[in-house]
Parts: C-alpha cells; structure tokens; sequence
C-alpha cells in the first residue's frame, strides 16, 4: 500500500512539473493559426476606411495571438562576413524590418541612430532589410556603426517558412522587440507621418516612438536574475533625447508627460514589490 502510495505521489509531481513548465510556441506557428482571419477582418476596415477599427485589430493580434510566442531562428546575411542566425545574438533583439524602397520619416533614421548609440551595450540593434546586397549597400552609410545591417534576399533565403510570415503576413516596415531568449515582446507598425514634417518635428515623432520601444527592453532586462544581467548596465533617461526638442507641440508635451509619470508609478510599484 505504501508503495503504491509513493507511485502516485511521484506522478503527481511529474505531471504538476510538466504543468508549470513554459510551451514555448514558435511564432510562425501562431501567426499562421490566426493571420488569415485578421486579415480578412482589416481587409474589411480598410474597405470602410476605419483606419481605428484595422489599428485595434493589428493589436489585438498582436495582444492575444502573438505577445509570448519565440522567434523562429533564420538566417541572414551581412554585407561584410558570412551570414548569420538569429539565434547568434545574445542580447535583448530590437529588430525593424525594411526595405530599400520604403521611404523613412526624415527624422526617423537621426533619431535611431541616436538610441543606438547610446544603448548598443544593452540592445542588439537589427535592421533587417528584405532586398538585395546592392540595395543595402546604398542604405549602409546612413546608419550608426553599432547597428547591425543585414539582408535577405528571397531568390537565395533557404528559410521561406518563416520569410513569409516576417514579410509578407504582417508587412513592414515593422519592429520586432525580443528578449535574450527570442520571445516576442511586442511588435509594433514604424509610425509614419506626413512628409511636410520638419526634420525636428520628424526626429521628435520618431524619438518617442522608438524610444518606448527600448524602454520596453531595459524594462525586461531589469526583471530578469542579477546573474543574467551585466553588472555595467546603466538604464538612461529615454525623455532626454540628444536631438532637437524645442519645439514640441502642447500635444506632443503631454504626452511626454504622460509617459513619464507611467514610467515613475511603474518603477514604484517594481520597487515596492522588490523591498
């Protein structure tokens, strides 16, 4: 009696185990199991012209489907050296897709380029372009020497599976935020602006905009063990950009502020539930 007593004891444990152990599900996986009925659904908002109605559908996807899922691991090229996988970065993954023929903001490049100097230490910076080498080589120059540029091209890619679904399900240009495991954090459209825009008001936009998304990624890094982190890492303040900011719109100030007093009510609360 005893023994069998032990036996289911011991199975328990194991299935309870198994329970509490993450699936970790792979994003092509999830992408293809609901993008065909979101994009039915915005295909429809579009029709209607209700742009608020395709946003809130892009992230309830984003929300519900894709948020905790793991990048699948793929190979990219780089203009200089051989090619690379995915899986060779080890640190927190901030990765915009793109293409030589989309047009950026006049002041969103300045503005990443900015970000990327200051974090490259804490955040691998990866803009990914789907075109040729040529094409890349045109765009080389405008970007900070910390970024790393890479390429794929279609015709030669032997990871078509998950090609598909990084370009042509969701689109781009797109930006992809991931931690040092490869799980999807959020994933976030390139915020376009009309092109009249002034390189300050440009650079303002952009700033904001990227800047939360490495927010998110330094907020992540702080969750994790101490033995996981660099014990030089320093989180700097993402409000201060080091580019123009004189004329910001009353708009464009609070919502600065607004953002500012989320992020001093979300380090207090970290800082009570730590003590």
């Amino acid at each position: 009696m005893k023994n069998f007593f032990v036996f289911f004891l011991l199975i328990g444990v194991f299935y309870s185990s198994i329970a509490q152990e993450e699936v970790k599900v792979p994003f092509s996986v999830a992408i293809s199991a609901h993008i065909n009925k979101y994009n039915q659904r915005i295909d429809e908002a579009y029709e209607d012209n209700d742009m608020e109605r395709a946003t809130f559908l892009f992230d309830s996807l984003v929300d519900n489907h894709l948020k905790g899922t793991y990048m699948d691991n793929f190979q990219v090229n780089q203009l200089k050296g051989e090619s690379l996988s995915l899986n060779s970065f080890e640190k927190p993954i901030y990765l915009v897709t793109y293409a030589a023929w989309c047009v950026p903001g006049i002041g969103e490049i300045p503005a990443f380029n900015d970000l990327v100097e200051r974090f490259h230490d804490q955040i691998d910076f990866v803009v990914l372009f789907w075109d040729t080498e040529e094409n890349l080589k045109s765009k080389a120059d405008d970007y900070s020497e910390f970024a790393h540029l890479v390429y794929v091209d279609e015709k030669s890619n032997q990871n078509s599976y998950i090609i598909n679904k990084l370009k042509h399900a969701l689109g781009f240009p797109m930006t992809y935020f991931m931690d040092p495991d490869k799980k999807i954090l959020d994933i976030r459209k390139v915020i376009t602006h009309h092109s009249s825009e002034s390189l300050s008001n440009s650079y303002n936009i952009h700033f904001n905009s990227l800047s939360k998304g490495v927010s998110l990624l330094i907020a992540d890094l702080d969750t994790r063990p101490p033995e996981e982190k660099d014990a030089e890492m320093v989180t700097e303040d993402l409000s201060k950009p080091t580019g123009p900011r004189d004329d910001r719109t009353e708009e464009e100030r609070r919502i600065d502020e607004e953002y500012e007093k989320y992020r001093r009510e979300k380090d207090s609360l970290k800082k009570l539930r730590d003590n």
